[in-house]
């Protein structure tokens, strides 16, 4: 049995790391930033972890201020050069907010059925969490820095906001805008891959870690 959910603690959470800095290195928040994000707003974070303990998917998503969403397009910052203060608080209105999506990965060692369970879990764990504080409508912002996450972007049917060329990554950033019409036909279509025999959703949107309430409107 898998379960998606926010890491339980940090030292699940330093495994999603490890896993993301052998991946990406470089092009990823540095660690003890990723701490801190982790420490600031653990929801950030989703992971799907197996029997073993071990990552066997995980995603990251990160809330940005309009500023620094605008900076991030135009290439002026890219992943690593985020920090805290860039990011909305749980107190901030994320209604129409811009959300730049970090990691989507599913484990290498999975068969294709099992890889494409895991995906469709963890896009229903995100879903649910919108619908936890009813948010319907944002912006969402992307890069592919791999060939599996340059099929994943024209699957979600983004488009292109910025070249490369003028992004000091190197990379083109795109783009889409999520409304409740289209969380409702990628629901039916993932809904078509999942297993719940397979993975338990952990709907523990506000971990016990997380001292500060919700307010109305806030993604957590």
């Amino acid at each position: 049995m898998f379960v998606c959910g926010v890491p339980k603690d940090s030292c699940e959470f330093a495994r999603v790391l490890k896993v993301e800095q052998r991946l990406f290195g470089e092009l990823s928040l540095p660690p003890a930033m990723a701490h801190q994000m982790f420490d600031f707003r653990p929801e950030i974070y989703a992971a799907v972890v197996g029997p073993d303990d071990s990552v066997a998917a995980y995603s990251s998503i990160y809330p940005l201020k309009k500023k620094w969403a605008d900076a991030f397009v135009a290439g002026d910052i890219t992943e690593p050069d985020l920090t805290t203060d860039m990011l909305l608080t749980r107190q901030d209105c994320h209604e129409r907010s811009s959300i730049y999506i970090g990691s989507v990965v599913v484990g290498g060692s999975y068969d294709a059925i099992t890889k494409s369970v895991l995906l469709a879990s963890m896009f229903s764990w995100r879903v649910q969490q919108l619908h936890h504080v009813s948010v319907g409508r944002l912006s969402v912002m992307m890069t592919a820095v791999t060939k599996q996450g340059e099929r994943m972007i024209r699957k979600f049917g983004a488009k292109q906001l910025n070249g490369g060329a003028q992004r000091k990554d190197g990379y083109a950033v795109y783009g889409r805008e999520v409304t409740p019409r289209f969380l409702y036909r990628a629901t039916l279509v993932m809904d078509k891959c999942l297993n719940s025999g397979l993975v338990e959703m952990d709907r523990d949107f506000v971990p016990n870690m997380c001292a500060p309430t919700l307010a109305a409107g806030a993604l957590t």
